[in-house]
């Protein structure tokens, strides 16, 4: 008899103890991963616009034609530089080359190029370095100046001459 007893005991201990402990029958653990992959971008932008010399409306501290040579003119037009941007997030240092050859015959040597106004590089039809760099942490911006070199009455006809300005991105 005694032995019965002890089932219902038993039965309520265990029923005591499941209602008690939680149990967490819902839960369910899981995971998974994320792959990321960045690629390695190397790019350049370009601004538009034009720059122009427009000599017959020279500026009067710039006056054409010149009493003395060589005379350096800076640009007529609105835009004065042409900004190049450079965006690169890799590791790898990269160089900008600049070049340019005229359409109507202008000298080569006629426009130089400079980065801050102050040091001057001739356009030439061969690649040139305009600058180099690495990781630029979002895009640089570069304000490629231009002026125009006459060394004499060289170019004393009437004519409008274009010159046509390359740039060159890579990774070295």
């Amino acid at each position: 008899m005694k032995r019965s007893l002890l089932y219902p005991q038993l039965a309520g201990i265990l029923l005591l103890l499941l209602l008690v402990l939680p149990v967490n029958a819902t839960e369910q653990l899981a995971h998974h991963k994320i792959r990321v992959e960045i690629p390695e971008i190397l790019k350049m932008e370009m601004g538009s616009g034009e720059i122009a010399f427009d000599l017959a409306r020279s500026k009067p501290e710039e006056p054409y034609p010149a009493s003395t040579y060589p005379v350096y003119y800076t640009p007529t037009s609105t835009d004065q530089y042409i900004p190049v941007r450079v965006f690169s997030n890799g590791r790898k240092e990269w160089r900008l080359l600049i070049s340019g050859v005229s359409e109507q015959g202008l000298g080569e040597g006629a426009i130089e190029w400079s980065l801050d106004g102050v040091n001057w590089q001739p356009l030439r039809a061969t690649e040139q370095v305009l600058t180099t760099g690495g990781y630029t942490n979002g895009w640089l911006e570069l304000k490629v100046h231009f002026r125009l070199v006459l060394r004499g009455f060289e170019y004393a006809s009437s004519d409008q001459y274009r010159v046509q300005v390359h740039y060159q991105l890579s990774s070295v």
